[in-house]
Order: structure tokens, then C-alpha cells, then sequence
């Protein structure tokens, strides 16, 4: 894949929307990272790893990077679920049984289904009740098991949406009765180390801690000076937040997310249909400006939808965004929580490179083979099929295929592309990319010399109107 590097139209407009950011909100250090296709193909470093210090971050400065945990741990379910050892459909109840005694305020306990705690519409409550932000304190294995009873349940209706940190910690534990081992060897085991994540971990060692940035806090109501942040392990609820990692590593994990759907799909951490229906919305807003994909959240800014996770954790913000179909995404780590704006950031950066620097096409790995603008010439024109849709076969910007629509037009097939399937013998069949016919083949009834007379598609039989 030849990816385009050139950040330089654009790189005067993200430093000034990251020193506004930073200023905004008065964070120490800022990590940006450019992600096209399989490349890190740019980093933005901004201020310093530790106040007092000139020390600017680099791509391998580490940050906890918390709720961005939950993306590992989806993961984890569907490749359980692809070895056959449990479904998205289960109750909690069938994986952790004391779940019984918790109190079902609306709908049923078997209502809190594996899929409903991965995309927040569980009705869990947002966390434990032993946990404590102020402290700060999180409950341990046994302090869940001990309190299942203080667990109120109120599952949602139509498009609610209750964030849960609760609910995917439980995930955890259901990956450990399910695959034998603890959730964080799990995760090194079957994700993190197949993909090369070498400085993402649970907990860091002594190496490790020296790529650390120190984590900062907000002055105290009348106060002026930051505070280095307070640590505390998740413990019981790891699945939720725990991790730390850095530029480097997320920016492999977002280049996972790019083989999405694809054929040829080298990564054996889950198969490219799975990781494909992980980034297919499984909830909707009303006006469809956001959704809950399995582990991802989606939003829309017009035309362009993009995947997202944000973490924010005590002395640490950060958020991935990223577009499949575009190939692109931002990683944003910022030492310093609160802060809102690295999440908005990293939005309108990935936009900002889509729109000026263009997108980035999936790769096109399906076999299938491009047709020359002299190939495509004697199929090109303007096509009708009962009852009356029509579509226009084109040759655009270097691709054949089927045509937008012009105004007034019913079509059934177009807009699609078009493309020579070398097992098909026929001179004038073409594969479809795209659309209604998608897969389907194309065949052109073309006299011994001159333009085609029509084509059959999906059933229909377009018929040359021009």
C-alpha cells in the first residue's frame, strides 16, 4: 500500500489546534499521532513528560490510556466467541452465576446480555459501589463478588445509552471462567503480544516506568499549581481501564482496525468478518449523529463516520479516532484529567487530514483487476430496465463502474464499481464493488463489433437508452 505522507498542508493547522487545546484545558505534554493504513506516518509532540523538566514526549512515552481498555476486552469476547465458548446473546447469568442477586429495577437480570454490557445498554449502574473517584479506590474481585447484592439493574428503552464502567470490568471476569486464565494474561496472550503492543501493559515494570510521563490533576479551588496525580490499580474491574501504552503501540492497534472486512487478513487476533461486525453499529441516536458499535463508539460529522474510544483516568486523558473506509486515524495522549478538549481534538484532526490530505482507499485485496479507460469504452452509457430505473455506466477518476445517480433517476444498482473477475471466462462480465449488486456479476451483451447493448444484473435486464 502506498500511503501518503505528506502532512505538511496540514501540519500548521494541528499545532495550532493542539497549543489551543493545550492552553484550554493546561496540559503539560500532548502526544499526537498520525495513522494512515498501516503506518504511523506522523507524530506531534507538544510541552513536557514532567513539569520542572524539558522533556518533551515522544512516540514512545507512556501513558495509562484507560477507558481504552474496553476496545481490548470487546476483542477478547468476540474471539471467544468465534472458538465457540460462549455468545453475544448470553445473560451474564450463564458465565457468573451469583449475578442472581442483584436487583433487576426494569426488565430482567437475563436481559443483561454479553452484547448489552460491551455497548453500555446493560441498565448496570456506571460503577461499583465501593468505588471511590475521590480517593481514589476501586473494588477488588472479592469486593464485587461480596456486593453483587448493591448491584441495581435498570435496563434501558429505545435508544438510551448509560455509560458503564461497571459493566465491561464484569467482562472480565466472565473471560477468565470462560478461557481458564487470569483476564490480563489473556489479553497479553491473545492480543497484545500477537500485534507487538511491547509497551502496553496492565502494570509496568521498572524499564517501563522510565517511558512514563507523570500524571497531573487540576489545582484545588483556590489553588494555581497543577498536582501530580494520585495511582491506583482498577483491580477488580482491570477489564474497564487499566492499561497503559504509548503512540506506537495504539497506532498498531488502530492499524488492526483497518483490515476490517478485508480478504487477505494476516492478523490472527480475529478474523476480518468479526473485527467488520465489532465496527457495525449495534445502537443508534435518534438523529443518528452517534452510535454504539461492540467496544467503539461511532460519530458523525456530516458526510464522514468515524470510530472512537477515549480514556480518562486520574493524571492521564487520551482518545483514538479513526475512518476504515478512509484508512486514517489520530491518537491523542495528553498528561493531565480533566480534560475534554483532547477528545474533540483528535476528531477534528483525523477530519482535517480525510478532507485536505484526502483519504487513504482500503487496499484492494479481493483479486479482482481495475479496467482501462479504453476497456470500459465500448460498456459506457446510459442504461433502463423495467419498470423504469435507470443507471450510467462510467469511466470517473480513473474507476469504471456504475454511476451516481442523476436527479429524478430511480436506480436500483448505481453508485458501484466495477471490475474483471479473472475465474470468469466471459470478456464482458464484471464483478460489482459495492451497492445492491455487490459481488454479483454484470454481463454485457456486446455485438462482434460495437458498443454493448445492454447487461443483466441482480435480475434485471438494463437495456441502452442513450
Amino acid at each position: 500500500m502506498v500511503v501518503s505522507t505528506d502532512l505538511s498542508v496540514v501540519e500548521p493547522k494541528i499545532r495550532e489546534l493542539a497549543l489551543a487545546s493545550m492552553e484550554q484545558d493546561r496540559i503539560p505534554g500532548l502526544s499526537i499521532g498520525i495513522v494512515r493504513g498501516n503506518s504511523l506516518i506522523g507524530y506531534f509532540s507538544f510541552g513536557t513528560q514532567n513539569l520542572g523538566e524539558a522533556k518533551a514526549p515522544t512516540e514512545k512515552t507512556i501513558s495509562r490510556v484507560a477507558s481504552i481498555t474496553k476496545t481490548f476486552t470487546a476483542t477478547a469476547i468476540l474471539q471467544l466467541r468465534d472458538l465457540g465458548q460462549l455468545e453475544l446473546d448470553d445473560p451474564l447469568l450463564v458465565h457468573m452465576p451469583d449475578f442472581t442477586i442483584a436487583n433487576a429495577l426494569r426488565g430482567t437480570l437475563e436481559g443483561v446480555t454479553l452484547l448489552r454490557l460491551m455497548t453500555h445498554y446493560s441498565g448496570l449502574r456506571t460503577e461499583h459501589p465501593l468505588t471511590d473517584w475521590q480517593k481514589p479506590s476501586f473494588p477488588t474481585t472479592a469486593d464485587i463478588m461480596d456486593n453483587l447484592a448493591d448491584i441495581d439493574v435498570v435496563i434501558p428503552q429505545d435508544s438510551q445509552w448509560k455509560y458503564s464502567n461497571l459493566a465491561v470490568g464484569l467482562l472480565g471476569h466472565v473471560i477468565e471462567y470462560v478461557s481458564g486464565v487470569s483476564y490480563e494474561q489473556y489479553v497479553y496472550e491473545e492480543i497484545i503480544n500477537p500485534l507487538g503492543m511491547s509497551n502496553t501493559r496492565f502494570e509496568l515494570d521498572t524499564e517501563r516506568k522510565k517511558l512514563q510521563s507523570t500524571g497531573y490533576s487540576h489545582p484545588t479551588p483556590g489553588e494555581t499549581d497543577l498536582r501530580p496525580a494520585p495511582y491506583a490499580p482498577l483491580k477488580g474491574i482491570a477489564a474497564a481501564g487499566q492499561l497503559h501504552s504509548n503512540v506506537e503501540d495504539l497506532a498498531k492497534w488502530m492499524s488492526f482496525q483497518f483490515t476490517s472486512g478485508r480478504t487477505f487478513h494476516p492478523s490472527k487476533v480475529l478474523s476480518s468478518e468479526s473485527l467488520a461486525e465489532m465496527h457495525r453499529p449495534v445502537y443508534l441516536s435518534r438523529d443518528w449523529s452517534t452510535g454504539q458499535a461492540i467496544g467503539w463508539r461511532m460519530n458523525r460529522r456530516n458526510d464522514l463516520v468515524t470510530h472512537n474510544h477515549g480514556g480518562g483516568i486520574q493524571g492521564y486523558a487520551s482518545n483514538m479516532v479513526f475512518s476504515v473506509e478512509n484508512q486514517t486515524g489520530v491518537i491523542v495522549l495528553a498528561n493531565i484529567w480533566p480534560a475534554p478538549t483532547p477528545y474533540v481534538l483528535a476528531e477534528d484532526i483525523a477530519e482535517l487530514i480525510i478532507r485536505d490530505v484526502g483519504p487513504l482507499p482500503e487496499p484492494n485485496e479481493n483479486g479482482l483487476e481495475s479496467v482501462s479507460e479504453n476497456d470500459a469504452a465500448p460498456y459506457l452509457g446510459r442504461y433502463w430496465a423495467e419498470p423504469g430505473a435507470y443507471v450510467d455506466v462510467v469511466f470517473k477518476c480513473g474507476e469504471f463502474g456504475l454511476g451516481n445517480p442523476r436527479q429524478g433517476d430511480y436506480t436500483l444498482h448505481g453508485p458501484a464499481g466495477l471490475a474483471k473477475d479473472p475465474s470468469v471466462a466471459s470478456v464482458h462480465s464484471f464483478r460489482t464493488i459495492g451497492g445492491r449488486g455487490a459481488g454479483e456479476l454484470a454481463e454485457f451483451a456486446v455485438p462482434t463489433y460495437g458498443k454493448a447493448e445492454s447487461f443483466r444484473l441482480g435480475g434485471f435486464l438494463y437495456v441502452r437508452s442513450d
